[in-house]
């Protein structure tokens, strides 16, 4: 899942701050808690008591954030504990966990386009809607079987060096290699990667979906010498500090550190960027009951939001919690109306139906 590794990233980017000074030992010790040192954050199972919430994401430096800037509130408001686990909620993990009869989880991290695989399945409860506000949510990420709970996005970054001073215009410039010569970084898990390559070969963003498959791999496959694959948001970091590409798409959090550790010397464009929700699907049969509803609604609260994105960079859903912003933080906020209005909403319908299939011919192409 796309998402889940972006996630997985963010506790790779606090062991790193933590390593040049930017955090603190206490901060860096939450992490570790993460991982299983706190005996309340371990991973695996757990049951969940009359009286308690448990939400389930990826792990690393998520599980302490989460807590903090959701579940402490939550629990402070309604007296229900929440306890946030760092496991693997992957589609194959929810069915084996729901077949088995035993859910001990009640809502869980996820990309947005696998909501209808999971509710084709029967594996997820329709939201509650009476309790959970859309108006807090933009309306193209509200979904029958889930809503945006944050928002993440893949942009264009580019090293002012290698372009001469110039800001490429997003992804329409990702091909031109005349005016911005040198290679491309491209997105191993797909998403992003697609989107670059068509905008550079002249598609319109309004005609970016859905993705012609056929012939971003065309392109692909006759540009081959100028990718360079990065699967990891160190590795995308690293292409770039080590001077062999000029621009590609990374997450905006890794184009953030790379900005903020170069003065500037290696930045990013909102341009194009590639804007997605981070859901929290409920499982069927969930032990809290309609409790869990109470909680995801408690999330949209505007400075809970704010305080996710100060903790793991993750763009609030809620527009009110970005109108809030101090300009440090808008800069680095994918939700933030000015950075969004130059960014391309992702298709969650295209990438349920195809995300799957298109992956592994993508795969097979760049190991061609």
């Amino acid at each position: 899942m796309t998402a889940s590794r972006y996630r997985a990233d963010l506790a790779a980017i606090a062991a790193e701050r933590f390593a040049d000074g930017h955090i603190d030992r206490r901060s860096f010790l939450a992490a570790l808690g993460a991982l299983g040192v706190a005996p309340l954050l371990v991973s695996g199972p757990a049951k969940a008591a009359a009286q308690e919430v448990v939400v389930v994401n990826f792990g690393g430096d998520a599980v302490p954030a989460w807590g903090k800037a959701w579940g402490d509130p939550f629990t402070k408001d309604s007296g229900l504990k929440v306890t946030v686990l760092g496991a693997e909620p992957t589609p194959g993990a929810i069915k084996a966990m729901i077949d088995s009869g035993n859910v001990v989880w009640d809502c869980t991290d996820a990309d947005g386009f696998y909501l209808p695989i999971l509710s084709k399945q029967g594996l997820i409860q329709p939201y509650d809607y009476s309790k959970i506000d859309k108006a807090k949510v933009r309306p193209e990420f509200i979904f029958d079987y889930g809503c945006a709970a944050y928002m993440y996005s893949t942009v264009n970054a580019f090293s002012l060096e290698k372009t001469g001073g110039k800001t490429p215009n997003g992804f329409k410039d990702y091909l031109n290699f005349k005016d911005f010569p040198g290679k491309r970084a491209i997105y191993k898990w797909l998403v992003g990667s697609l989107e670059a390559v068509l905008l550079g070969s002249g598609v319109e963003p309004d005609k970016l979906y859905p993705l012609d498959v056929q012939k971003a791999f065309a392109i692909i496959k006759e540009h081959r010498d100028q990718f360079l694959l990065w699967g990891g948001g160190a590795e995308s970091q690293q292409l770039f500090r080590e001077g062999e590409v000029t621009m590609g798409p990374i997450w905006c959090t890794r184009a953030s550190v790379l900005d903020r550790d170069s003065g500037g010397k290696i930045t990013w464009t909102w341009d194009h960027g590639i804007v997605a929700p981070g859901v929290l699907p409920v499982l069927v049969k969930n032990p809290a009951g309609p409790a869990v509803f109470d909680f995801i609604a408690s999330t949209q609260n505007p400075e809970r939001q704010v305080e996710l994105l100060k903790l793991l960079g993750n763009g609030p859903a809620n527009p009110a919690a970005s109108a809030s912003l101090t300009p440090e933080l808008q800069k680095i906020d994918c939700g933030y109306e000015p950075n969004y209005k130059r960014q391309i909403p992702i298709d969650s319908a295209w990438y349920a139906e195809n995300y799957d299939t298109v992956q592994n011919d993508f795969l097979d192409l760049i190991a061609s």
